[in-house]
């Protein structure tokens, strides 16, 4: 019987929390497992759609999900039943939105009993050619890239308070 790690509290930002919502996330809509990998800039892809959610609270966040539409495609489809021809740009960027929800839910769940609580707004896209967020380089950030089988995604936490 597998056992949830005590989450108390977190100094930074509990990102590995979020690591595992999207990893367990994934696993269960599509059946692929993500691994962590080393986020070396020259092999990222570029992203053409970034999920992104805010945690709101005491320990507030924004909470970012980068891919591209290569990516998004098998994991959309997976987790619709519909084909990865017939996924077009709003097909994927509702299944990445709806994946960014998963993996908030997931970590506000696991970290109920830490000293990050937070509520989740409604979850929503970015999309467009070579699209980035650029955020205050003093502002506490967390990032993973998580691969499995030409899947690349991007993960990333930002400290808003």
């Amino acid at each position: 019987m597998n056992k949830k790690p005590d989450y108390t509290t977190y100094e930074g930002i509990p990102g590995q929390v979020f690591v595992a919502a999207l990893r367990e996330s994934v696993e269960r809509m599509s059946g692929f497992v993500l691994n962590v990998v080393k986020n070396e800039s020259d092999t990222v892809p570029v992203h053409e759609i970034i999920g992104a959610m805010v945690l709101q609270g005491d320990n507030a966040l924004l909470l970012t999900l980068e891919t591209n539409k290569c990516s998004a495609a098998p994991l959309v489809s997976f987790m619709t039943g519909i084909e990865t021809a017939a996924l077009d740009d709003a097909l994927l960027n509702d299944g990445i939105t709806e994946l960014i929800n998963m993996v908030g839910g997931s970590a506000r769940a696991r970290l109920e009993a830490s000293n990050y609580k937070f509520y989740l707004s409604v979850p929503f896209t970015i999309a467009g050619e070579g699209i980035n967020i650029v955020v205050k380089k003093r502002t506490d950030s967390f990032t993973a890239r998580l691969v499995c089988d030409g899947i690349d995604l991007m993960l990333r936490l930002y400290k808003l308070s």
